[in-house]
């Protein structure tokens, strides 16, 4: 994807393109659907739309010829977590999260790994960019290590890898969210990685929507600057609940980041109303349009008892020029 100016990302309107999630085509129902990572059809190999996204089992890739209906082509990595994809001319990268199983699972510090393809189909074997035990910050008020949601940027001749560091626990009836946003520079693809001695974001008590927790982020490269979409959670006093947000961010140097705007607050009710988890976003230039898949959990309907399920929507951002 061409990079854009800032003014461009911010500069825009966003809307749903449906109130409910986005179809999904398998051979098995999908009781968790997250993480999402795809690349347009410019941007693949064969013209398609390819979506990659964390389920119970681990990362699954999807093919779409519209990018609102989505076809399943494949497991690729069992028991991955937060994907996504970093290309360099012909060559596609995969980042994930992964943690080594143990006997005590706990104490298994989590890894980012990344795998190369040519074809979105065959993968080379992984290798490990960071481990949650090079970052000091990686464990949040005692708890355990995890490293979150990787991504690749290149900036100022060299690559950078941000990821989310921390788990942070507020609440029994919620999940575990990200505590940190951080990064770390590498001058080459495959590491080594210096990570930075202090994260770069952490949870705000001042902020509206970041008082409780970074969550997920994803970074957004252009031509003059960083933009971030982030996906925090908040206290609601006014509806005395935890609720999460798609908020926009920028900065010129992805060290110091002020907030935009206010994408999307997470529904009172419905199939997004538990929380907003993680998202991915990229610009469609001949639409004039941005592009934002995103995860959240609602409750399922018709059961006594509140379980949740996690799905992909759409937030679709137009220009206002």
């Amino acid at each position: 994807m061409r990079a854009v100016p800032l003014a461009r990302l911010e500069d825009t309107y966003w809307y749903s393109f449906n109130d409910e999630p986005i179809a999904t085509v398998s051979a098995y129902p999908y009781p968790r659907l997250g993480s999402p990572a795809f690349l347009l059809p410019d941007e693949s190999p064969d013209s398609l739309w390819h979506l990659f996204a964390e389920t119970v089992a681990g990362i699954d890739h999807f093919t779409s010829t519209s990018g609102l209906e989505w076809k399943r082509e494949d497991s690729v990595v069992l028991f991955g977590r937060s994907p996504s994809i970093y290309r360099e001319g012909s060559v596609y990268y995969l980042l994930y999260e992964t943690e080594r199983k143990g006997r005590h699972i706990r104490s298994c510090p989590s890894s980012i790994m990344l795998s190369s393809s040519t074809d979105l189909a065959s993968w080379s074997d992984p290798i490990a960019l960071l481990e949650a035990s090079d970052v000091h910050y990686s464990s949040y008020r005692g708890g355990k290590g995890r490293l979150y949601r990787p991504q690749l940027v290149q900036w100022q001749g060299r690559y950078r890898l941000y990821f989310g560091a921390g788990e942070s626990r507020l609440y029994e009836a919620m999940p575990s969210s990200i505590a940190y946003l951080a990064y770390a520079d590498g001058h080459d693809i495959e590491g080594p990685y210096e990570p930075l001695p202090l994260p770069v974001l952490e949870p705000d008590p001042a902020s509206m929507y970041r008082s409780l927790a970074m969550g997920s982020v994803r970074i957004v490269p252009c031509s003059d600057g960083l933009g971030a979409v982030c996906c925090p959670l908040f206290y609601d006093d006014e509806n005395d609940a935890v609720r999460s947000a798609m908020i926009l961010m920028r900065s010129l140097d992805g060290n110091d980041w002020e907030d935009v705007m206010t994408m999307q607050l997470s529904p009172l009710d419905g199939w997004a109303s538990h929380v907003i988890s993680s998202c991915d976003i990229r610009y469609k230039e001949n639409e004039g349009t941005w592009y934002c898949y995103y995860a959240a959990s609602g409750p399922v309907p018709g059961l006594p008892v509140a379980i949740y399920r996690e799905s992909l929507g759409l937030l679709l951002g137009k220009e206002r020029r």
